[in-house]
């Protein structure tokens, strides 16, 4: 099996999102005159990942997005430092200073650079996906970045497979495409509706009861060039 496009998601596969939005969320509170304890990230975190999984699933927008999770989030600890309009805007511009790619992953990009076609696919917002990339200086080791936010579609949606797939010139067949990614209901799961190979990054061992089989997995990202080195030698 000869592997040469690979997609790869971006928070919490090359770039540390959890810290990131741990330290955004710390700033932008103390950026309007408030600490934000642990146990208040704890309620957001919560209700983050149920607004993001309506979008994922197409019960809101983008847009709407932005502005329900604080505004829910404000509503369950009976608080508002500001509106969730502003604080909002505020978070999201943190996000973007307070990114970092994990060790040794720039490393990794330019050792696969030579040898693959390599994009970016992300359910991120725009104005925060491409700033953190140039920040962390790595867009440029990418043929394509496709951000959800952009085009109107989010993964798993086959739609938008269906234009990451045709975001390069003269794609490989689907089979030597391989989809890197931490989330086996986005990442993974959209990889397989589209007829793409698919590798589980599972940094945290977890057990997955989902359903949801991915062709490959790894516990870190840096494996990943053994992986598809091993791959050269199974046929498939």
């Amino acid at each position: 099996m000869h592997i040469k496009w690979l997609m790869f998601d971006a928070d919490n596969t090359l770039i540390d999102f959890t810290n990131a939005s741990k330290l955004s969320f710390q700033q932008t509170f103390e950026d309007y005159g408030h600490t934000a304890t642990p146990e208040l990230y704890a309620t957001y975190k919560v209700i983050n990942h149920g607004v993001w999984t309506a979008f994922e699933q197409g019960e809101i927008t983008a847009e709407r997005l932005r502005v329900k999770r604080f505004e829910d989030f404000f509503a369950e600890i009976g608080f508002s430092p500001t509106s969730p309009e502003s604080f909002s805007k505020r978070y999201l511009e943190n996000l973007i200073f307070k990114s970092e790619n994990y060790d040794g992953v720039k490393e990794m990009l330019e050792g696969l650079q030579p040898h693959y076609s390599m994009s970016i696919i992300t359910n991120g917002l725009k104005e925060v996906q491409r700033p953190r990339l140039d920040k962390l200086g790595m867009t440029h080791y990418f043929d394509s970045i496709i951000v959800s936010d952009e085009i109107g579609f989010a993964k798993p949606d086959e739609r938008y497979f269906e234009i990451a797939f045709n975001s390069i010139d003269n794609p490989p067949p689907k089979e030597n495409t391989l989809v890197i990614g931490d989330n086996l209901k986005s990442d993974i799961l959209g990889g397989i509706r589209y007829g793409l190979k698919t590798c589980w990054l599972n940094s945290e061992g977890e057990v997955n009861e989902t359903g949801i089989e991915p062709d490959f997995e790894i516990q870190d990202i840096l494996k990943l060039p053994d992986l598809i080195k091993s791959l050269k030698k199974i046929q498939i």
